[in-house]
């Protein structure tokens, strides 16, 4: 029985496989034109970039082994969006964590970092004008259980 089983799945599943690997796009250029392209990552420059400003805006203080921001630290967050709206800049929020594991510091990180980018945009911060990365363990700066901006000009002017 089993014998046939895979007589017949294998060749089933190779082909199945076979359907999934279409890669096919639009084929001329009027069908690209409707579409919108997302922005990418790599438009951004790095965070340690000697374009990008970084240490003005001050960093958020995370408890260990969380991502949710501490009451004493709120005021900060209203403070750096009102910073941007003020000035006509992109930001960078890099997430850190000391915590044992590469692997778990850069996820903890990342959720810091995406929670600030939560609480920008709650504060009237427009989402494409926000970036997040995470160091884990390695971030630049004081480093530690901390969230740290940086700033990059748009080239438009200031509200």
């Amino acid at each position: 029985m089993m014998r046939y089983f895979s007589f017949f799945m294998i060749p089933l599943t190779a082909v199945g496989l076979i359907g999934c690997a279409s890669t096919e796009g639009p084929e001329d250029e009027q069908e690209m034109e409707g579409m919108v392209e997302a922005p990418r990552r790599a438009a951004w420059p790095s965070y340690a970039a000697p374009e990008v400003s970084r240490g003005k805006l001050g960093g958020i203080d995370f408890e260990d082994s969380s991502w949710e921001i501490p009451p004493g630290e709120r005021m900060k967050i209203k403070a750096v969006a009102t910073y941007l709206k003020v000035n006509a800049e992109r930001v960078i929020v890099a997430g850190g964590a000391e915590v044992t594991g590469a692997e778990y510091a850069r996820q903890l990180g990342q959720e810091r970092a995406l929670t600030v980018k939560a609480a920008l945009i709650k504060a009237g911060i427009p989402a494409n004008k926000i970036m997040t990365m995470s160091y884990g363990c390695d971030l630049p700066g004081k480093g530690g259980n901390r969230v740290e901006f940086g700033t990059l000009p748009t080239g438009e002017k200031a509200l």
